[in-house]
């Protein structure tokens, strides 16, 4: 796998993981210490919202450097 990838996703799971801590800040309900514990489905909604837009970036930037990537592989004969 492509370095640049590999990097990419190393970032995004830290991004996603620090927006997880700060929706569990902000919904004290959840439980997400409990082994087996799942959130009710109001609970992931409240998630699904509050993660849209990073989730869109995070979407859009691995579009971009999938585009990049196939680029250079097409101007290199990769492809």
């Amino acid at each position: 796998m492509d370095p640049r990838r590999i990097e990419l996703n190393r970032r995004h799971s830290r991004e996603m993981g620090l927006l997880f801590a700060a929706f569990l800040d902000a919904h004290p309900d959840v439980e997400s210490e409990v082994t087996g514990a799942q959130m009710t489905a109001d609970q992931e909604a409240a998630w699904t919202a509050y993660s849209a837009e990073l989730l869109g970036r995070h979407q859009a930037e691995r579009s971009a450097l999938a585009a990049e990537i196939e680029a250079e592989q097409r101007r290199h004969g990769g492809l």
